[in-house]
């Protein structure tokens, strides 16, 4: 499932004072399957995310410049999940009152081993799972 997500609450009536649009916005992963898990920026290799391991630290100032093509794939190359990230689509605001919310793509699939979540931007995308998203015998193969 591919997506944007926006993330945080406005409080009526307030005017957003800031937005913040990174040039190279933080590019994440939350591996919660028994995958190893290659991320790749415009087919090149940035990450591996190992089954229950802490998320890798994707240094974006090695990434090229924006537009980027984001994959996740299991051992054997398979595609899992993916994004597109256009310059300025990563935004953050926080309204007079300091209440920040963040709004950016993700992409995200729910295997029959767990769930795994690619996002551009600070915060994880949250929300309930996709309808019928138990994944399906099978689809955690390599």
């Amino acid at each position: 499932m591919a997506g944007v997500m926006v993330l945080g609450l406005v409080a009526g009536g307030c005017s957003i004072t800031t937005t913040v649009r990174p040039e190279r916005p933080q590019l994440r992963i939350s591996n919660g399957t028994t995958l190893a898990v290659t991320l790749t920026v415009n087919g090149e290799k940035v990450a591996e995310s190992k089954p229950g391991g802490p998320q890798p630290r994707i240094d974006v100032a090695t990434l090229p410049p924006l537009p980027w093509d984001v994959e996740a794939r299991s051992p054997s190359g398979r595609l899992l999940t993916s994004m597109h990230v256009d310059p300025g689509q990563v935004e953050i605001t926080t309204d007079a009152t300091g209440v920040t919310a963040a709004s950016g793509p993700f992409g995200r699939v729910d295997l029959s081993c767990g769930r795994l979540t690619i996002w551009a931007g600070e915060m994880q995308p949250s929300g309930p799972a996709p309808i019928d998203s138990q994944g399906s015998p099978g689809d955690c193969a390599p």
